[in-house]
């Protein structure tokens, strides 16, 4: 892999052929964010193991690779839009999706959220094991 890319991995119960923004707030996992922001975005984790229990039980890891310069580091702030911004969530975002394919921040863990579709890299179903 080369170092100025980075490889993001997404979960899913569907058998999708894109990753988009579009289903966002259509789903338990993201219809809390929705109340939140409405600015559209997909989910990713910079780690194949998510660390979301709610993710556990996934029948699909989609894996994609983009660029790094395209996604804005929240985590660093080198342009301090959290302090510019403020706390609003709406402008911030807003700004990032102007300038930006999406934005990396942590929630104790890192998350990546992509504005765009995005095609998968690979799929992966899983096999869920008996408990």
């Amino acid at each position: 892999m080369k170092k100025n890319k980075i490889t993001l991995y997404h979960y899913s119960n569907r058998d999708i052929k894109s990753i988009n923004p579009e289903f966002f707030g259509h789903n338990n996992y993201t219809f809390n964010d929705l109340k939140v922001c409405n600015i559209k975005r997909t989910f990713f984790y910079t780690n194949k193991k998510s660390p979301e229990y709610i993710l556990k039980n996934a029948n699909y890891i989609y894996t994609v690779i983009i660029d790094k310069k395209n996604l804005y580091d929240l985590r660093t702030d080198k342009k301090n839009l959290k302090v510019k911004y403020n706390g609003d969530i709406i402008s911030l975002l807003s700004y990032c999706k102007k300038y930006y394919t999406g934005i990396v921040y942590n929630v104790g863990f890192d998350i990546v959220s992509l504005f765009y579709s995005i095609k998968a890299y690979r799929k992966v179903k899983r096999v869920k094991k008996l408990v």
